[in-house]
């Protein structure tokens, strides 16, 4: 069925706010993530308790909310239209949009339709859901988010996710499955809910940034792993073109101290072209070990995101890169061996700029999404004075040479 308004300022200028409608936003200081439910209230029942509980003192929420007695489908505003201007700046000023809805669904099924742009991001989302025991879909073409002008990808790096709930799985979240209004002020729960939120809420990855303060020195952010083989996963940006000299940026696996480790390295080159390069440090000398043979696809912007992944497996060393918001390649884009170091060590994170580096300083790199794939899964939750340390997983990083790691 047709929305009854074309837009949100079409809706305002028909109902009347307090009365028909309401619009709750609560932005968290210093946070790259959003929440927001378009649909809350009693148009998609469900969908504005769970972006508030997933929002909650972690990512800054917006929900428009109907709060008619009856008839609140009528305020339904599609994604690509929804103009409403404190949800506009919310998203756009973001990073990362999560944006919840409901759907009909088959009766009786729960499950959530996954869809939207930022595919790396919704992949996270899944992948906590399916562990969490949730049943999980690829989203059908009408509901899967996909549009540019969809609100969720409005962020920027125009790309979102859209979370798709199904009747059934919204009703579970409430006692007996009542998705009355009643119901959902009493503030009275489901383990089925806390346990989806939780989840959701794990897939979060906090913006760890170093504060690059002088030419060619190097700051690192470290943690244990006990296996000598690893397979990791970082975005990376710095907020600078680079000016004189490149910005590199590093994941290192293997560290047994920042002078014997393995490195996969991105350069931000001066001409805003990326260098992607496996390297090795050993007793403290640096050697290049191979470079891929195409990165053209990579442009470097201030604050543009890319993935890097770096993955070491007996003496095979290997490593790709990707734009934030584009899916990863299925293949590696470089690739060598190489038997120096052969224990286990730390994994982590590096940042120097070149020698001829001529940026106002300071340049900051900025981290997010730091994850081990195999067998265990890092995320940064929280920073520790701001300066030194954050916990991840129940274990201490340790930042050396950093001036902040911000969350």
């Amino acid at each position: 069925m047709a929305d009854l308004y074309a837009s949100y300022t079409d809706l305002a200028a028909h109902e009347v706010e307090g009365v028909d409608y309401e619009r709750r936003s609560v932005p968290v200081t210093g946070a790259k993530w959003c929440s927001i439910a378009i649909h809350g209230g009693g148009i998609e029942p469900g969908s504005g308790e769970v972006a508030r509980a997933v929002g909650l003192n972690l990512m800054s929420h917006y929900e428009f909310a109907g709060i008619k007695a009856a008839n609140n489908g009528d305020l339904h505003v599609t994604s690509t239209n929804f103009d409403e201007p404190i949800a506009q700046a919310l998203v756009t000023g973001s990073l990362r949009c999560l944006s919840f809805h409901g759907y009909t669904g088959t009766a009786g099924v729960a499950e959530t339709s996954l869809g939207g742009l930022d595919t790396a991001t919704a992949t996270r989302v899944q992948t906590a859901l399916q562990a969490a025991g949730f049943r999980v879909v690829t989203a059908a073409q009408e509901i899967n988010g996909n549009d540019p002008s969809n609100i969720a990808n409005k962020t920027s790096i125009s790309a979102g996710v859209q979370i798709e709930m199904s009747n059934a799985l919204r009703a579970s979240f409430f006692p007996n499955a009542d998705l009355t209004r009643t119901m959902r002020d009493s503030g009275q729960r489901t383990a089925t809910f806390n346990a989806y939120v939780a989840a959701i809420r794990s897939a979060y990855a906090g913006q760890a940034r170093m504060t690059c303060g002088s030419i060619n020195v190097s700051r690192w952010a470290t943690m244990p792993w006990a296996s000598p083989d690893t397979d990791i996963v970082c975005a990376m940006a710095t907020d600078v073109l680079a000016a004189g000299g490149p910005h590199f940026l590093h994941l290192a696996g293997r560290l047994l101290d920042t002078n014997n480790c393995y490195l996969a390295r991105l350069a931000f080159n001066t001409d805003a072209t990326v260098t992607l390069t496996l390297r090795k440090r050993v007793a403290g000398t640096e050697t290049l070990l191979a470079t891929a043979a195409d990165t053209s696809a990579l442009v470097h912007a201030a604050g543009r995101f890319f993935w890097l992944r770096f993955q070491i497996s007996g003496t095979t060393l290997q490593a790709k890169a990707w734009t934030d918001g584009t899916p990863e390649p299925t293949p590696w884009m470089v690739t060598t061996t190489d038997s120096s170091i052969i224990q286990a060590g730390q994994v982590g994170m590096r940042t120097i700029l070149s020698s001829a580096n001529t940026n106002t300083l300071p340049v900051i790199a900025s981290f997010e999404g730091f994850q081990q794939l195999s067998p265990q899964r890092f995320t940064v939750t929280r920073s520790v004075n701001g300066v030194t340390k954050a916990q991840v997983a129940g274990t201490d990083v340790r930042l050396a040479n950093s001036t902040t790691l911000a969350l």
